[in-house]
């Protein structure tokens, strides 16, 4: 059995962009009309790519003319794919996630109290979920 990929390309991780943002599945027609980044048959082949990878799935067809377009959906989020790309960094293990929060805080830019109370409490019931198991 082939090893699933994970490894994106730039145009690929856009594409993606794309779908994480939607909050609903998208036909390749729709993401044409989201984008000018990409002409149309770049778009097709990322799409296919993408699915290929298990990166998109086909969740329905959607009615366009006489036709019927495909449309697709992410098979996970923008954070379990950036947990990934960690984990093939070799950033792992509960040390790791501490330090790469830590990094992550320090990078905020013009953090006000606001935002600092809001990642801590987000931060407090992250950590209460992994005590529940």
């Amino acid at each position: 059995m082939r090893k699933k990929s994970f490894d994106l390309t730039k145009g690929e991780e856009s594409m993606m962009e794309i779908f994480w943002d939607a909050d609903n599945p998208l036909t390749i027609m729709e993401v044409s009309r989201l984008t000018d980044e990409f002409n149309d048959s770049y778009i097709h082949r990322l799409v296919k790519s993408l699915e290929k990878k298990e990166m998109l799935k086909v969740v329905g067809l959607q009615k366009s003319g006489k036709q019927y377009a495909r449309q697709f959906f992410p098979t996970m989020t923008r954070e379990e794919y950036g947990a990934i790309v960690m984990g093939n960094l070799g950033i792992q293990g509960e040390k790791a996630l501490a330090q790469v929060a830590v990094a992550m805080v320090k990078r905020m830019d013009n953090d006000t109290q606001k935002d600092r109370a809001m990642l801590i409490r987000e931060l407090e019931s992250i950590v209460e979920e992994l005590k529940r198991g």
